[in-house]
């Protein structure tokens, strides 16, 4: 993240410098060095309409297969919103300009797709020994991949002769082989983007064939079923069994949060606890699957096992979204209303509005949240804060009857008659139970019956987005490393001129690197421009106020320079960073005595 302006520490020329070596950096604007790939379903060209699955197979193993350092692969889930936002149906396949549509919405720079034909051979004849069984046909798949660099707006492929010639991927094998397929044909779409890859072929081929051919085969048409069919859940139970059964009782976990979200939608909760519970932290959908989760405890009243698997969630950089820090926080809320201990009672209420809040600043109109903490508050004996949020809800929804009866109630209590006496007459018109609530509030002087409200799905889009962020901050730390070591490598050669092409390159993608705006600053005072190599220094201290390196090297050019001053300056400040460092100590000791 780029760090804020703290003062007139930082100044302006450093500033400057940053913003004329690359001036169109905007961090806002998401630049990444990585490729972003998409990958369609194939098309089914045969009359055998139960493979349609093996269409989907190769964008669910391709995806996977394809995403290597360098590479963002669009996963099903990012496509599937795609689809939505540009209004297609699922199961379309798209045309070629349409794929391009789609890839254009995902900023995808390449896209995977192709066509397969499925081949049956005759079944034998049945033999005239009938204790033998007849032979069973065998299914052959045929058929082409093709790849569009969106950008270019064309075929890959390469040149010949002057001639561009787009490439095709054949393939031919037994269905049975189909991982093997996809496999070869990720490693042969890989090798001819980048021919020095650091695997090989069989490497790409046994990441392809990890899953069992037949657990494989049932997670895909499992996927390929309607949502709400039994058949669904009977097609991922298979692939968990047999998967479990080639690989030590190992759990499938595509297959087990598949069948959690099953039987969630079903509102059978603890079967969708027992298999959302079954994915571990490295998984793709580990964190999905403990947000559901949590939601199932809470909804069979679990509330301890609720906040244990919703509150480490809404750290920041596990999964910031609003209807995680809205579960999180109402779970730690109602945890707090039936708390007897004080103390306890006090951190989870306090826990509770701090993620309510969260949630509250990420989407301030949202009525769930405000609900929640205008309750939080009311407990808290926030009053005045919990009529605030209370009215806006209102405002919203007229016939909400808690919210008048909350109203109501943190008006009296903040000693607002008139407001109390209003917002009650309209809770007894709206809330059926009002006779009971009153009667609660009588007795005991609170509102135990108000139901804390859950945001029961995550929006894909934001999940897609997140996913999508942490891609390519990990695709760019990757490259940015790749990208120092070349230009470390470029200025110890002394080929300064490519040195400074390649970080203007870096500082386009990531222009906060500050060891890119040292490595500037040593090849400008190599070639005797001072002041370039002044504001690249500054610039590097600006971004990394520990760059010793950049302290030490401004503090000889200010010595050489004559401006004794400032050489003590950055002498000082190396040697606060470290006064152990023998560079440091030798300026040190140049500036005591004024000369260089």
């Amino acid at each position: 993240m780029i760090r804020k302006k703290v003062g007139a520490a930082i100044t302006l020329f450093a500033i400057g410098f940053a913003l004329a070596i690359c001036p169109q950096n905007n961090r806002a604007q998401t630049n990444s060095a990585a490729e972003i790939v998409l990958v369609l379903p194939f098309e089914n060209t045969s009359d055998h309409p139960e493979y349609n699955w093996i269409g989907e197979s190769f964008a669910d193993s391709l995806a996977s297969l394809l995403d290597k350092p360098g590479i963002i692969v669009v996963s099903s889930d990012e496509r599937a919103v795609a689809y939505q936002r540009l209004r297609l149906p699922l199961t379309v396949i798209p045309s070629r300009a349409t794929a391009i549509k789609i890839a254009r919405e995902l900023k995808a720079s390449m896209i995977v797709f192709g066509t397969y034909n499925v081949t049956l051979t005759p079944a034998a004849a049945v033999a005239t020994d009938k204790s033998k069984p007849a032979e069973v046909a065998t299914a052959m798949i045929m058929g082409q991949a093709k790849v569009i660099r969106v950008n270019e707006g064309r075929l890959a492929g390469d040149n010949f002769d002057g001639s561009w010639a787009p490439r095709q991927y054949d393939f031919a094998d037994n269905v049975k082989e189909l991982q093997k397929i996809h496999g070869e044909l990720a490693y042969q779409i890989l090798f001819q983007r980048d021919k020095a890859l650091s695997f090989s072929r069989n490497n790409l081929i046994q990441e392809a064939t990890k899953v069992p051919t037949q657990a494989f085969e049932a997670y895909m048409k499992g996927s390929m079923t309607g949502e709400r069919e039994a058949t669904r859940a009977i097609y991922f139970k298979n692939a968990l069994k047999l998967y479990g059964k080639d690989n030590g009782g190992a759990v499938y976990p595509e297959a087990a949060f598949e069948l959690g979200w099953f039987y969630f939608n079903q509102s059978q909760w603890k079967e969708a606890i027992e298999y959302f519970m079954m994915l571990q932290k490295k998984e793709p959908h580990y964190n999905e699957a403990q947000f559901y989760a949590g939601l199932a405890y809470w909804k069979t009243a679990d509330i301890q096992h609720a906040l244990a698997t919703l509150v480490p969630l809404a750290d920041e950089k596990a999964m910031p979204l609003v209807g995680v820090y809205n579960n999180a926080g109402a779970v730690s809320v109602e945890a707090a209303r039936n708390e007897k201990k004080p103390e306890e009672r006090t951190r989870l209420l306090a826990q509770g509005i701090t993620l309510l809040s969260r949630a509250a600043d990420s989407s301030p109109d949202d009525t769930t949240v405000l609900f929640n903490l205008a309750y939080a508050l009311f407990l808290n004996e926030k009053y005045g804060d919990a009529a605030t949020r209370l009215e806006k809800v209102i405002a919203v929804d007229q016939r909400d009857g808690q919210a008048y009866f909350l109203l109501a109630k943190a008006q009296e209590r903040a000693n607002n008659a008139a407001a109390a006496t209003a917002a009650d007459n309209l809770a007894r018109k709206n809330l059926q139970s009002y006779a009971k609530w009153e009667t609660e509030w009588q007795k005991s002087q609170s509102v135990t019956n108000v139901n804390l409200r859950s945001r029961d799905v995550l929006n894909q889009v934001d999940i897609s987005d997140l996913s999508r962020v942490k891609a390519i901050e990990a695709a760019n730390a990757n490259s940015a490393q790749e990208a120092l070591s070349k230009i470390r490598d470029l200025y110890q050669q002394g080929r300064d001129d490519e040195a400074l092409a390649e970080i203007r390159k870096l500082l386009n993608m990531e222009p906060t690197t500050a060891e890119a705006f040292l490595l500037s600053g040593r090849i400008n005072q190599r070639r005797g421009d001072q002041e370039a190599a002044i504001a690249a220094l500054k610039t590097a201290i600006f971004w990394d106020s520990r760059l010793i390196d950049a302290h030490i090297l401004l503090g000889r050019i200010f010595l050489e320079r004559g401006d004794i001053a400032e050489a003590k300056k950055y002498a000082a400040s190396a040697i606060a960073i470290d006064p152990d460092n023998q560079e440091a100590m030798a300026l040190q000791r140049q500036v005591t005595m004024g000369r260089p």
